[in-house]
């Protein structure tokens, strides 16, 4: 087997063996391999993938239709298109299997084997057509597939195989029948062109799916060949069928299944169609309908203030305070559970933008924070990347937004905002030196309400780190974060590269600033 993932070649190797096959079983993923192999190993069947990062599975077919033509060769990949599998078998390819539909491939090795094996037999039978009949007699006879000889249209010889496949009890039954009786009419004319072609330039007709009768008027679907023969002094045709009613009837279920799976998808579609219908009517009750409340919550809680303030004592005025704090904070909540609902409907809009950009915009956005501290930054290069700039900006927003408010403990807050780099994403960081947080509840971070400090100690919803999640996952990256108490934390995110990208990053690196501006 031409592989080059050896888990694929162990469940090739677990499917046949599985399926009754005994055999011996060698994997190569390179040409030398490949070509010491095939000498050493004398293989019954060759297996191969198509796509090899160093060797093309059609190289292996061509080298193998060179150095063992008689062994039967099988593409077992994960894809191969409708051209590319046309042009396989018009390569020599015996056959053709799908990774995803290993069980197809044990009756497709049986099918080569019996081909092969049948080749070899056939071109044993020309060697002794030269000196008796009867012996090629003999030989068709041990054929698994149906074997007639067609002599002026008619059936002059068929072996034990045939009588099967056309449905008869003896050979006697077809013996000089016409051969047009087990053809269906639709397609007689191109069964006779292709005999008639054969017999006047003596060369062999490949095999082709062809619609046969049997007696009883059943109609059997087989690959049918035919070869020049010379029969009792007459030019004559020797034809081969291989019975593939069975296969015909899986390609059939198959078509079915791909049918009924391409209509649940499109209920599926529909139904999530719906579901964002109604989430949109959901947010849009959430924003004005819970608003309200609020609004009037704080509108009155302001007006007893600024009416009673006299007559309030210092409880009752705590009270009050307790009261608009909770409904501030509820409309907080509101704002965040609307917008992590929005960035999983909104439509991406990615451009090339340098993320120092992004990073500067979310610096302004900050900047009432940021003014009141004071904090040592480092800002390293960082890359121009392909991204929806405004989700981008919420992501940025987000984690500098949170290493400012858990560095406030700290008199010499440090933050760290930079890259590292490896050949299919960027990875971006956000470190601070802050109150950090046990690594045995890190896979709460990023949900929804989740919060590893309590509220008295650090305002906040649970829903930024969740946001920043779906944001990248929908840009096709990663989140996870590194942390220790009372050390700090690190929180990672990556972007994919695309072909367009460049590793030279924009920005120059920045160190010990005061404040960003």
């Amino acid at each position: 087997m031409i592989e080059d993932e050896a888990r694929d070649a162990t469940l090739v190797e677990h499917t046949l063996r599985e399926s009754g096959f005994d055999f011996a079983f060698h994997r190569v993923d390179t040409e030398a391999s490949f070509l010491e192999e095939i000498e050493k190993f004398s293989p019954s069947v060759i297996l191969s993938d198509h796509g090899l990062p160093a060797f093309d599975g059609f190289a292996a077919l061509t080298l193998a239709q060179q150095k063992a033509p008689e062994v039967p060769f099988i593409f077992v990949t994960g894809s191969l298109g409708e051209e590319m599998a046309i042009s396989a078998l018009k390569s020599g390819a015996t056959d053709f299997v799908l990774k995803h539909h290993l069980s197809t491939l044990p009756p497709a090795i049986h099918r080569a084997l019996r081909q092969a094996e049948f080749r070899v037999q056939r071109r044993h039978a020309e060697e002794a057509l030269h000196s008796s009949e009867e012996r090629y007699r003999g030989l068709v006879e041990l054929s698994p597939d149906a074997l007639f000889v067609q002599c002026d249209d008619k059936i002059v010889f068929i072996n034990s195989a045939g009588v099967r496949l056309f449905g008869a009890n003896d050979s006697l039954e077809l013996v000089g029948k016409p051969v047009r009786q087990f053809v269906r009419p639709e397609c007689w004319k191109r069964f006779q062109n292709r005999i008639r072609v054969l017999l006047e330039n003596g060369t062999a007709a490949p095999f082709l799916e062809q619609s046969l009768l049997r007696l009883n008027g059943s109609i059997v679907e087989a690959e049918v060949a035919a070869a020049p023969l010379l029969f009792g002094g007459k030019n004559a045709a020797q034809v081969i069928a291989h019975d593939i009613t069975g296969r015909k009837r899986s390609e059939e279920e198959i078509r079915r299944l791909n049918t009924d799976l391409e209509n649940r998808v499109l209920e599926r579609t529909s139904e999530l169609e719906s579901a964002n219908k109604e989430l949109e009517a959901f947010s849009y009750s959430v924003s004005h309908d819970l608003r309200a409340p609020l609004r009037h919550i704080e509108g009155f809680v302001e007006i007893l203030i600024a009416t009673k303030a006299s007559k309030l004592d210092e409880e009752a005025g705590s009270h009050l305070k307790t009261i608009a704090d909770s409904a501030r904070q509820m409309g907080n909540l509101i704002d965040d559970l609307l917008t992590f609902s929005r960035t999983a409907r909104a439509e991406l809009q990615k451009m090339r933008i340098p993320l120092a950009d992004i990073v500067t915009t979310a610096f302004r956005e900050l900047q009432n924070d940021i003014d009141k501290r004071k904090i040592e930054w480092k800002i390293g290069e960082l890359p121009v990347v392909e991204a929806d700039p405004a989700l981008l900006r919420q992501v940025m927003v987000n984690l500098i937004g949170n290493a400012v408010k858990y560095t406030a403990p700290r008199e010499g807050a440090q933050i760290e905002i930079g890259q590292q780099s490896n050949p299919k994403e960027y990875i971006i960081f956000v470190k601070d030196n802050g109150v950090g947080f046990d690594m045995r509840y890190v896979h709460k971070l990023f949900g929804v309400f989740q919060r590893l400090h309590r509220a008295a100690e650090f305002e906040g919803t649970g829903i930024g780190l969740a946001n920043v999640r779906r944001i990248i996952h929908r840009h096709g990256g990663r989140t996870w974060a590194e942390g220790e108490i009372s050390r700090g934390a690190t929180f990672y995110f990556t972007l994919p590269k695309t072909p367009k990208e460049k590793p030279t990053p924009r920005s120059k690196a920045k160190t010990k600033v005061a404040s960003p501006a």
